[in-house]
């Protein structure tokens, strides 16, 4: 009886560790995050005033030609950060909001290639400012950080990224057009439904997959998550 028990605490102080190590991880990545908005922003010392801007990568404004199979195809992160925020109902923030902070993982494939979720997306460097809703690398991870609770969904995400998206339809990519097909996939299950309307939930896995014809879609692996999220 006492060695199950050792056992069982043993087991819930490894949880505990666990979910410490976690939490530190997130802090750690949290203070550099904080750094890099800060550092894009105005900083002011013994009275001067300096900008420091960090460059943002940008893809090509449409898709490439690798639409139809090749190495990649991506679309831009817009360059009116703010009017794009704005268009998904949401204000630009300082620093990241503390009361809601969730992970939602996104991935978009197009005849088997996929399209880059840009890094950088929601953020405006040059201004110090941030979306409650962004990314921070092309890794497909959307962060919500918000100051309040309340329910964030994907069609904002793409009204952010100012790419088209509703029932049937994705960016150049329709339902129909040029015999292809768009299937939209939660957590590995496919969705029926306009897919602007699904609530980012944490760690969920969400999977738009355009076809042509003749080709079935299915449901990409599931997400590996980073250490720290």
């Amino acid at each position: 009886m006492n060695q199950k028990r050792e056992s069982k605490n043993a087991a819930r102080q490894a949880a505990r560790e666990e979910a410490e190590r976690r939490r530190q991880a997130e802090r750690r990545r949290t203070r550099r995050i904080r750094t890099a908005v800060i550092a894009g922003g105005v900083v002011v010392a013994a009275g001067v005033v300096a900008a420091v801007a960090i460059p943002i990568v940008h893809a090509t404004s449409q898709p490439s030609a690798a639409a139809a199979g090749g190495s990649g195809t991506t679309w831009a992160v817009p360059s009116d950060v703010e009017s794009a925020v704005k268009s998904a109902g949401l204000d630009m923030l300082t620093a990241e909001g503390t009361a809601l902070h969730i992970h939602s993982h996104l991935s978009v494939t197009v005849d088997g290639t996929a399209v880059s979720v840009p890094a950088y997306l929601g953020i405006d460097e040059a201004a110090g400012e941030i979306s409650p809703l962004h990314t921070h690398d092309d890794s497909g991870i959307i962060h919500v950080e918000s100051p309040t609770v309340e329910d964030f969904t994907l069609g904002q995400v793409f009204d952010e990224w100012q790419v088209p998206l509703s029932d049937g339809t994705v960016g150049a990519y329709t339902d129909g057009q040029d015999g292809q097909t768009m299937t939209v996939f939660v957590d590995q299950k496919e969705y029926s439904g306009d897919p602007a309307d699904i609530v980012l939930a944490d760690h969920e896995d969400i999977d738009i997959v355009v076809t042509s014809a003749g080709e079935t879609a299915t449901a990409p692996a599931a997400f590996t998550w980073p250490e720290g999220y």
